[in-house]
């Protein structure tokens, strides 16, 4: 356990700041209104977008279709998220997107109180706005994933930990307790908090009292009720979306490579913003400084353990660059704080200008996204991944229709999904193809023989040997491919009947 010879002075402080002065809140009518302006641009850039929905944000919008307590990959939040938001605006892709900049909105309003809780008004308004305009928030507003809906929670859970702390009551252990569970509906990462709440208690006294109460284990016992029934679900459908998580690192072999944590630890430059990441290291490094204060380090507590095992997990394992999103929230308010109070704003200016700049940029070049073209990257378009969706979709339903196939079946979830959005509202029955290397990736609308034929069967892989197990008939119809801008999505096609009795999984493809 270590101990600090400034805690008094800091515990004093974090009380002082506890109790905002009435004065102090004339920021907040001027930070609604930037946050509501550029949630309002933001909107709007999303109607204007003609980037196609990625296949994860489809797979997101019809798991909306089939509401449940679990899915194959991810935990349900986003899907019901989805589902209120097509009973507003409808299916376009804008309205997917939608609850996006609108959630972001109010995880920078839960930051500005939290910061106002722990330090000051004026602080508390600074770690808003750097939140709203960090380069990865900024990119996040953008796309709809379970990174949205987290991070309010994240947000809420800490401005319910910091109640706690301050002035425990029996109402912020139930907000904790809700905004944990429903964290953990939102994505499993929300179970960082635990050990962030740990590492405090061993760098504060505040934090050590929280843990002593009966309030943050009651706020834990609430979020475990809130999380059951995912669990129940997973236990009827043998631990599915627990597996799938689990095998994104366990299920890949395991080979030591340094590279990878450069470029997981490279990459957190991007998500943060390179102001906010810096100093979130050099925190790290000054942390029995006298310049961090005990708000200061409960705050790091909370951010480094996400960040360090993600670091750890890159050395035999790919890490991907959102994986320690959560650190971005003290990390954030930890920014604010150490350059207000080191009167050094000339970075945050730097750290918020940065993010205006690139959402004035994706604002333009989203409306335009088929048209950029840059020489020098591997892929010259940037939206590469997010591209040509909506032709292959309607290329496969035009098929569908020429050869008069009431059922389309594909092998790869994905696809499937791009396949339910952009052939959606018509005749097409859509049914996925579990294979050997996935075979349950959805149990709701699989492939079976009692499937109308004849079907359109569309795949990556031109092999017809694992096919004919299944159907008697199979007809190659070629390769076919779709092109937008310098983007081309490729597939292979085949006509199915005369099925041979249960079809069960395709094995993997040998091509």
């Amino acid at each position: 356990m270590t101990s600090f010879s400034d805690q008094s002075r800091s515990l004093e402080n974090w009380s002082r700041a506890s109790q905002s002065q009435p004065a102090e809140r004339s920021r907040l009518p001027l930070l609604i209104a930037i946050l509501a302006a550029l949630t309002i641009a933001r909107l709007i850039g999303l109607h204007f977008s003609v980037v196609d929905l990625f296949f994860d944000e489809a797979q997101y919008w019809w798991w909306g279709h089939d509401l449940a307590f679990g899915y194959f990959s991810k935990p349900p939040f986003l899907a019901w998220t989805i589902a209120a938001a097509r009973q507003v605006c409808g299916d376009a892709e804008w309205c997917v997107r939608a609850p996006a900049p609108l959630f972001y909105f109010a995880t920078s309003m839960v930051i500005y109180f939290v910061t106002r809780r722990l330090y000051d008004e004026a602080t508390g308004f600074w770690a808003a706005v750097l939140m709203a305009l960090t380069t990865g928030v900024v990119f996040s507003t953008r796309v709809i994933s379970t990174d949205v809906p987290l991070l309010f929670f994240w947000s809420l859970a800490l401005l319910a930990y910091v109640h706690l702390a301050t002035a425990p009551q029996k109402r912020w252990a139930v907000v904790l307790g809700i905004s944990i569970g429903l964290g953990l509906l939102s994505k499993y990462a929300m179970i960082y908090f635990v050990p962030g709440a740990l590492l405090a208690a061993l760098l504060s006294q505040r934090a050590r009292n929280v843990l002593k109460g009966p309030h943050f284990w009651a706020g834990l016992f609430i979020a475990a009720l809130v999380i059951l029934p995912n669990i129940i679900w997973n236990y009827a459908h043998s631990f599915m979306t627990f597996k799938h998580t689990g095998g994104l690192v366990l299920g890949e072999q395991f080979h030591l490579n340094f590279i990878r944590v450069l470029e997981f630890f490279g990459a957190q430059f991007g998500v943060f913003g390179p102001v906010v990441f810096a100093v979130m290291i050099i925190a790290v490094f000054k942390l029995r400084s006298p310049d961090i204060i005990e708000q200061d380090r409960v705050m790091i507590a909370f951010y480094i353990f996400p960040v360090t095992l993600i670091l750890i997990i890159a050395i035999g394992a790919h890490a991907y660059a959102n994986w320690a999103a959560t650190s971005i929230v003290s990390g954030v308010v930890l920014t604010a704080a150490l350059l207000v109070r080191q009167k050094k704003m000339v970075w945050l200016w730097v750290s918020i200008a940065l993010g205006l700049v690139m959402q004035i940029t994706l604002l333009f070049t989203d409306p335009i996204a088929p048209k950029i073209s840059v020489p020098f990257l591997k892929a010259p378009n940037p939206y590469n991944r997010t591209l040509a969706w909506r032709a292959y979709g309607e290329r496969v339903g035009q098929l569908a229709e020429e050869i008069g196939a009431p059922t389309i079946a594909n092998d790869f979830r994905g696809q499937v999904s791009a396949l339910r959005y952009y052939w959606r509202d018509k005749p097409a029955e859509i049914l996925s193809w579990g294979t050997t290397d996935s075979p349950n990736f959805d149990v709701v609308h699989p492939l079976t023989q009692s499937a109308k034929e004849p079907i359109l069967f569309v795949t990556s892989c031109p092999d017809e040997k694992r096919i004919k197990k299944f159907y008697a008939d199979v007809r190659p119809l070629g390769q076919y491919q779709v092109t937008v801008g310098t983007t081309t999505r490729a597939f292979s096609a085949f006509r199915l009947a005369q099925s041979r009795g249960p079809i069960g999984v395709l094995e993997q493809c040998k091509y």
